[in-house]
């Protein structure tokens, strides 16, 4: 049987056939939808963790415990899950273990851009990349097949391309493989009372060498011989758009990719004349490859930063192509009356709500500054104008850390009020030890905690703030309030963000207690789970003033009219489209000229 599959649900189904019966992840794109197919299967236990360093804990110890674990997350995520997989890559596993992580390449949905390569370098560990969703589902299984034949985590690394592009997959049926239960007299796991480290670290140099032989014979890494004038290593997505660029060429591509097959890369360039490396980001394979004393061209010949594609790449190789006979692909010109903007929130969304009330207490605070250290979530777009809001975001859960150090800083200076912004899922991910070790040390900050009820920029996937999992199953709801409560807060205000009047004072307050203050606003996300439609609200355009008060906002449902006032300012209107009901604007209208429909 085949089916189109998303490259993230082919990893999922090629996870499903290997017998996995455990995985865990935290939702981050582009990695998100691997959980969330692999979620639909009976057979296999799936949740959404906390966050990544944990995701990862539960898939060590079902690996442990016999059972083959798939663990997910996106490039950021994997540094939070670094700590206890670094450890285990050296002590090995019992059944078999993968990591698959998305590179969100050119940073799409991301506060930054990384080349996850270097990671299996670091960790001495087999590292996988497949070119399109077959692969992607072929490779997840092979990757099994090799952690438990070389006792090793398996690192399967997909960007953008492969995760989010579609292919036709052929399925399989599922093989369940059960290794032994855990054997807690073992020292293998115990690097103090068993193994010495040491002796762990040089045995996973002797496993490289017995690795490198492997990707020398595996059919995942071939030649395709075509014109030897020139040979091109790619891998990965890069593999297809020179394919697509210059099918005529010599090609080693690569599905296994560390560690490199070194005697089959000196084959391959023993028999072509010029030896060109086109992989994204990092000089990942480029810098190996040079180590080998081969002369290469990588970087030069491609963005160094930024996702590559058929007409950029195009571009920079049109010195080479030219001798095909080839012209450079024309780059696609934007479509007609297509407005560019900044990426915004959505209408009715609560950070609006509290972006416009903190800009109305700034303005009564004339003798203060407020100063926001951001976090990871969709009040990002806060960063960006119209909002100028956030000061920075740059890991997720580091607001309030960075909030805190920023107070001392800042300490004697009254001129400036510190607030840490972040919302629920990322202050259940990491915000929780930020605001103890506040507490601990003592400084003087306020921190917004923003409820919407979900994890609403990676798609509102559940959380445990929300009490139901990815499987599904409903259980009492971790509260907020009561975490923060339970960690020693003493200043806790609660509030409804789209009660305006009751905001405005409790933020007020909050940024006038001496200590650490917590204000918990929280209302439901209007997108997820199910887009909420209360009745629209419209303009009368006989009331409205032209004030701009509601246009002030910044939501996307308020534009302004073509029709004028007196005064000629353009009067308001409201798109009854994308207007979701939630009754801001019509609270901080000075005329009352706006109603629900």
């Amino acid at each position: 049987m085949k089916k189109i599959m998303l490259g993230n649900e082919a990893i999922a189904r090629g996870a499903y056939e290997s017998g996995v019966k455990v995985a865990a992840g935290y939702p981050g794109t582009p990695s998100t939808e691997i959980m969330q197919f692999l979620g639909k299967h009976e057979e296999v236990y799936s949740e959404w963790s906390v966050n990544e360093k944990v995701a990862m804990d539960v898939a060590i110890g079902a690996s442990l415990g016999g059972a083959r674990s798939l663990v997910t997350m996106k490039h950021a995520g994997f540094n939070v899950a670094t700590d206890p997989f670094y450890a285990i890559c050296f002590m090995g596993i019992n059944a078999g273990l993968v990591l698959a992580c998305s590179d969100d390449v050119g940073a799409v949905s991301s506060p930054s851009e990384q080349d996850t390569r270097i990671y299996a370098k670091l960790f001495h560990i087999p590292m996988l990349e497949p070119s399109d969703s077959q692969e992607a589902k072929d490779f997840t299984a092979l990757a099994y097949e090799i952690s438990e034949q070389f006792d090793t985590p398996v690192f399967l690394r997909t960007t953008n391309g492969v995760s989010h592009s579609m292919g036709i997959v052929q399925l399989g049926e599922r093989v369940d493989k059960t290794k032994p239960p855990f054997d807690k007299s073992s020292p293998k796991f115990r690097p103090q009372g068993g193994v010495h480290p040491t002796v762990m670290h040089s045995n996973a140099h002797d496993r490289l060498k017995r690795l490198e032989a492997f990707a020398n014979e595996t059919d995942i890494n071939r030649i395709e011989w075509g014109d030897k004038s020139v040979g091109i290593i790619s891998s990965g997505t890069p593999f297809q758009y020179m394919k697509e660029i210059l099918p005529e060429a010599s090609f080693l591509k690569l599905g296994f990719t560390y560690p490199l097959p070194e005697a089959l890369i000196r084959k391959f360039a023993g028999q072509v004349k010029a030896l060109c490396v086109i992989e994204e980001l990092e000089p990942f394979m480029e810098e190996q490859i040079r180590a080998m004393g081969l002369n290469v061209r990588g970087q030069d010949l491609r963005l160094q930063a930024g996702a590559l594609s058929v007409e950029t790449l195009g571009e920079s190789l049109a010195h080479i192509t030219e001798k095909f006979g080839k012209k450079a692909p024309e780059r696609r010109t934007s479509l007609p009356g297509v407005i560019t903007r900044f990426p915004t929130l959505c209408a009715g969304c609560l950070h609006l709500a509290v972006y416009y009330a903190i800009r109305r207490v700034q303005k009564m605070m004339k003798d203060r500054e407020i100063v926001i250290m951001g976090d990871i979530g969709c009040y990002s777009l806060g960063i960006a104008a119209p909002h100028n809001m956030l000061s920075c975001a740059f890991a997720m859960g580091s607001s309030i850390g960075s909030a805190h150090g920023l107070s001392y800083a800042y300490e004697g200076d009254k001129r400036r009020a510190i607030v840490a912004y972040l919302g629920d899922s990322t202050f259940l991910h990491a915000g929780m030890p930020a605001l103890l070790n506040v507490l601990y040390n003592r400084s003087n900050i306020t921190v917004i905690i923003a409820d919407n009820g979900t994890t609403a920029m990676t798609g509102g996937q559940e959380h445990a703030g929300t009490g139901v999992t990815l499987k599904g199953d409903r259980h009492p709801p971790v509260l907020i309030p009561d975490v923060v409560r339970s960690l020693g807060v003493r200043e806790l205000y609660e509030v409804d963000p789209y009660d305006f009047n009751q905001t405005c004072d409790t933020l007020t307050h909050a940024l006038e207690f001496n200590g650490v203050s917590v204000v918990v606003a929280r209302s439901a996300c209007r997108m997820f789970p199910q887009k909420i439609r209360e009745g629209h609200y419209r303009v009368l355009p006989e009331l409205c003033n032209g004030c701009g008060m509601c246009l002030s906002i910044y939501c996307p449902g308020a534009i302004q009219s073509k029709e004028r006032t007196t005064k000629r300012k353009p009067k308001a209107e409201i798109d009854p489209i994308i207007c979701t009901g939630c009754s801001f604007c019509a609270q901080i209208c000075p005329a009352n000229a706006i109603v629900r429909e």
